[in-house]
């Protein structure tokens, strides 16, 4: 699938106004409690929280809150991170390229140092099912061979996985079937911390409810599909079933699972380059043109002693950390007609992760390409 041809497809969404878009935000204030902001998302059936300071726009989210621990009573305003904003004029690009770089699923919109509501995927994917995107298949878009869990499976084990592999759904077997999900905003419903009790209470009563089974936590409301149903049939289900999740069946047999994130990878930015160039979860901050120079050049060089590349495709994500440090995974895959070669790195350092896999990709490629054209000597029998 050329994301050449997709991002010609898709060029109407990604340069669609917000304005059009905005919904509703949930807002709260730093000297919020862990305990209220839990609420607030669990109550409001959302995932991202925001907060103005200044000029600074702040944001937590249910990936960040099932990561920490808590002592009681603890304010919200130290795990508070900044994320970029947009305007009402901003375009569906922009928003899709915070939200694939940042691990969100909205944008808050800003408008005289306030936020006046947020662009979510949910109503980016709507905007996607307008198109007719009939030729574009599940079995192109999902992440195959998802990690599964059963019944019997620890809450912290679960929990473990979501942090340590920064997702958000856990399909649950049950009877060699997928039973139901248990996402991460179920996850934050068990672990949302009491009032007032000791720090040595909240301790031991979060070890005894993570120490439990999975057992039937979790949504049964399920979109699902079969490998080869088109995008708008996978995008149709998720808004029908009102999920952030489509299962990707054959014969009950569970084969991938795709989510908001691999919808809005389809909304990738194209850079100027010899060889067709796609990033996706491009930054909004200095590193873009470090990303951009660093990669161009690079495909620039590989071109001419591995002319058979015939596309390559860069995703960029910001791994939430502790403190407001962050590590940064650049992942690149470069599209030949006989194999797909697939580059990662992850680091502390946008700017150095996005050397270290350009001249990754440099060593490998150009090596291989020249051991594949050397002229074979035979010895001539006397």
């Amino acid at each position: 699938m050329s994301l050449d041809v997709i991002h010609e497809h898709m060029s109407a969404v990604v340069n669609t106004k917000v304005r059009s878009l905005i919904s509703k935000a949930t807002l709260i204030e730093p000297s919020f409690t862990m305990s209220q902001v839990m609420n607030k998302i669990i109550n409001g059936e959302t995932f991202d929280v925001f907060c103005q300071e200044k000029n600074h726009t702040l944001t937590i989210n249910v990936r960040d809150l099932i990561q920490h621990k808590y002592s009681v009573p603890m304010n919200v305003g130290p795990l508070l991170h900044s994320v970029p904003s947009l305007s009402e004029n901003d375009t569906v690009g922009k928003a899709a390229d915070i939200i694939t770089h940042n691990g969100t699923r909205a944008v808050p919109v800003v408008k005289d140092h306030e936020i006046i509501g947020v662009v979510e995927a949910k109503n980016i994917l709507k905007l996607i099912s307008n198109q007719d995107n009939k030729w574009i298949k599940a079995n192109q878009i999902f992440t195959p061979e998802p990690i599964v869990i059963d019944t019997e499976t620890p809450l912290s084990t679960a929990r473990r996985m979501m942090v340590d592999k920064k997702f958000d759904h856990l399909p649950v077997i049950k009877k060699d079937k997928v039973s139901h999900v248990l996402t991460s905003n179920h996850l934050l419903s068990v672990i949302i911390p009491p009032e007032r009790v000791g720090k040595r209470d909240i301790g031991s009563k979060m070890t005894r409810t993570l120490e439990s089974g999975v057992g039937n936590l979790g949504t049964n409301r399920m979109a699902t599909c079969v490998p080869l149903d088109n995008l708008n049939v996978v995008v149709d289900s998720m808004l029908h079933a009102d999920t952030t999740f489509c299962l990707v069946s054959l014969w009950d047999q569970l084969q991938g699972i795709i989510t908001y994130r691999d919808v809005l990878n389809l909304l990738s930015t194209k850079l100027k380059s010899t060889v067709p160039l796609f990033i996706v979860g491009m930054p909004l901050d200095d590193n873009a043109d470090i990303i951009k120079q660093k990669f161009t050049k690079a495909l620039d060089r590989l071109q001419k002693v591995y002319p058979d590349i015939q596309e390559a495709r860069v995703y960029i994500k910001k791994l939430h950390g502790v403190h407001n440090r962050f590590n940064y995974e650049v992942s690149t895959t470069i599209l030949t007609p006989h194999k797909r070669h697939i580059f990662t790195r992850t680091g502390f350092e946008l700017s150095k992760v996005t050397d270290e896999v350009a001249q990754l990709i440099l060593k490998t490629l150009a090596n291989r390409t020249k051991n594949r054209y050397k002229f074979s000597i035979r010895k001539m029998e006397r």
